[in-house]
């Protein structure tokens, strides 16, 4: 019977070497990649109409073209790009280790959440610049984008929601690719394929769980952030200061008795050899006290509007999530259970916006007493270096119009706590390094659960397993408001609460099929009523199998004379088969693209041949002589 050929649609040599071509599953748009990691996305019509160009420095793996984003891996990373806006969206981690991520896929799951009043002042936009992740929630959220995200190493299958927060992982020792058939994930290795029951993932009330803590884990990341950012600013002014005030005066001895001796020369006029020469050579005719005032004074600003703008702002915002979580008790991980651990979470939160709002005071008061000291030391330096105060830098420098409040001055001289800023240094005990904070919100445990069980039983039995034990066992009490408690003891006990919300969604391994699939080649129809067809490539031929009813079983055998088999695709439940007249590729070859009933739809001739793939929209797309792109029409 007759055939009508593919009609071309496009015929191009692009600019730079292709590596691949990847088609959007609904629209007539496709992600070229160049093999300078470079990705092109482009409209297809009767030509190339490029979107936008994405510039990677590693390779680019595993591109998947959606309606509304686009995924792709580099290394062990996860970007996702608007497709309207252009805009990165997501960036983020999905495996802790550095193994190549050799399979990305995404199950989209239908997650009607977060629409409780309650929460919405916890999930607005936020307008603070170091806060764009929240956007992103905040866009996911709109555009009810939710996918289950399952990576795939030679070690393991990680999977976590939206790629923000880590649900768990499968270990395994042969899987090479994965396919997901409705509540079900399939996992091929050369001689077995293990399916998995997904369907705990894909429940709304655990899918509900999981949203909130992917908000609830994105404020903590902010959280750090913004401790983070304050602890850097004070490190600068203790550093500052350091350098310039309490390092040129150890001459007089101890660094705790500096203080003592400059208020001797306040209260008594005595002044030490070693005072006049740090007031003559440290201080006079220079900017440095000038500098001083202006670098702290910027640095004391940046901390107070971290913490009006970004700290407290997440910190109101965690609170009203935990509040959702503690007065939801018909949720059912809730019952049960005597306390949860969001209770204990949210004391701790109150209890480090107690600290903050302290240490805002004090950063306020300290930037006043450091202004008003270096004001009188501006002063000591103009006495001690020219009693006729002629022209200098002293003289003319803005401190010299500020009067100094004696008072003030006398308070903070005194106070040797006060005056080695040793105030500010005690709400930060020791170094904060990230890797302390908040390192897991999810505690993956080896618990299997069937789909038959009753959702309130399991999730009560989550809570119990993780929780229940830590509940009866005595707990340091949380320290009084009138009790000094430092952010870094906060921090600890914050993490101690957060390692206790655990929940286990491990998939249950339901079935193991023994089958044949030694091959380079596996290819995968579109599923269909709990069914789907497989084909794979052995010895230039095409076994083709069916899924159903539990059980894999095979259709035919495909065997082309005189061809040679390079790639094949599924296109509305039939293959596409590309093959050459010859082998090898050294000589000059004629490719033919055929249905899987062996009709030729079309042939041409090239050097080199690879990738062809096949949108869901009937194009066909094909790479020849490495810069050559042909786009054919169905």
């Amino acid at each position: 019977m007759e055939t009508q050929s593919f009609s071309p649609m496009l015929d191009r040599v692009m600019a730079q070497e292709i590596q691949s071509v990847s088609w959007s599953k609904t629209m007539d748009v496709c992600a070229i990649l160049y093999v300078n990691n470079q990705l092109e996305i482009c409209r297809v019509s009767e030509q190339l109409q490029r979107m936008f160009i994405i510039q990677e420095d590693d390779v680019i793996s595993n591109i998947i073209v959606e309606s509304m984003f686009l995924a792709y891996n580099v290394a062990n990373k996860l970007y996702i790009y608007h497709l309207a806006s252009h805009q990165k969206i997501i960036q983020s981690t999905l495996i802790k280790n550095s193994d190549k991520i050799t399979q990305m896929l995404l199950v989209q799951v239908n997650a009607k959440i977060i629409k409780e009043q309650e929460l919405q002042a916890a999930i607005i936009p936020l307008s603070t610049t170091n806060l764009k992740n929240w956007q992103n929630l905040c866009f996911l959220k709109q555009q009810q984008i939710n996918n289950i995200i399952f990576s795939l190493t030679n070690k393991q299958i990680a999977y976590n929601f939206n790629g923000i927060l880590h649900l768990g992982e499968i270990e395994h020792k042969s899987i090479t690719q994965l396919f997901q058939l409705e509540n079900e994930l399939h996992c091929f290795s050369n001689s077995f394929v293990e399916i998995y029951d997904i369907g705990l993932l894909k429940h709304q009330q655990i899918l509900k769980y999981i949203q909130q803590l992917s908000y609830l884990n994105e404020l903590l990341c902010f959280l750090k952030t913004s401790i983070l950012l304050i602890n850097t600013q004070l490190q600068d002014i203790f550093k500052c200061y350091q350098l310039n005030i309490i390092g040129p005066l150890v001459a007089f001895g101890p660094q705790e008795t500096i203080n003592y001796h400059i208020l001797q020369f306040y209260q008594k006029g005595n002044c030490p050899q070693e005072l006049v020469q740090f007031f003559q050579k440290e201080l006079y005719n220079t900017k440095i006290l000038q500098k001083m005032d202006d670098n702290i004074t910027n640095s004391f600003n940046n901390i107070q509007e971290i913490i009006q703008d970004s700290l407290m702002n997440v910190l109101s915002r965690i609170l009203i999530i935990l509040n959702f979580f503690i007065q939801s008790k018909n949720m059912p991980f809730y019952q049960g259970l005597h306390k949860t651990p969001f209770e204990e979470l949210k004391q701790t939160i109150q209890n480090i916006q107690k600290v903050f709002s302290r240490f805002q005071i004090e950063c306020h008061q300290t930037k006043l007493h450091l202004r008003n000291f270096f004001v009188w030391l501006n002063l000591c330096a103009i006495k001690a270096g020219n009693e006729q105060e002629v022209e200098c830098e002293n003289v003319n420098s803005p401190l010299n119009k500020i009067e100094v409040d004696l008072s003030k001055l006398f308070d903070f001289l005194k106070d040797n706590h006060l005056f080695q800023l040793k105030n500010l240094q005690c709400f930060y005990q020791e170094k904060i390094a990230p890797k302390t904070f908040f390192t897991k919100i999810v505690i993956q445990k080896n618990v299997e659960f069937k789909q038959t069980e009753n959702i309130t039983k399991i999730l009560k039995n989550v809570f119990k397993d993780s929780y229940m034990d830590n509940i009866q066992q005595k707990q340091s009490k949380i320290e009084q408001e009138d009790t000094f408690v430092t952010v870094n003891s906060l921090v600890r006990q914050l993490q101690n609460y957060l390692d206790k919300i655990a929940i286990n969604l491990k998939p249950q391994l339901i079935n193991k099929i023994n089958i044949d699939l030694s091959s380079s080649i596996i290819r995968f129809s579109e599923q269909s009523e709990n069914s789907y067809m497989l084909s794979v490539l052995v010895n230039n031929s095409i076994i083709q199998y069916i899924y159903q009813l539990k059980s894999f079983q095979q259709l035919n055998q495909i065997q082309f004379n005189n061809k040679y088999i390079k790639e094949l695709q599924y296109f509305d439940g039939k293959l596409i088969i590309l093959s050459t007249n010859q082998q090898e590729n050294q000589q000059q070859l004629i490719a033919y693209i055929s249905s899987e009933d062996l009709e030729t739809q079309n042939k041409f001739e090239c050097h080199s041949i690879k990738d062809l793939q096949v949108s869901k929209k009937g194009l066909i797309s094909i790479i020849i002589d490495s810069k050559k792109l042909i786009i054919l029409s169905i």
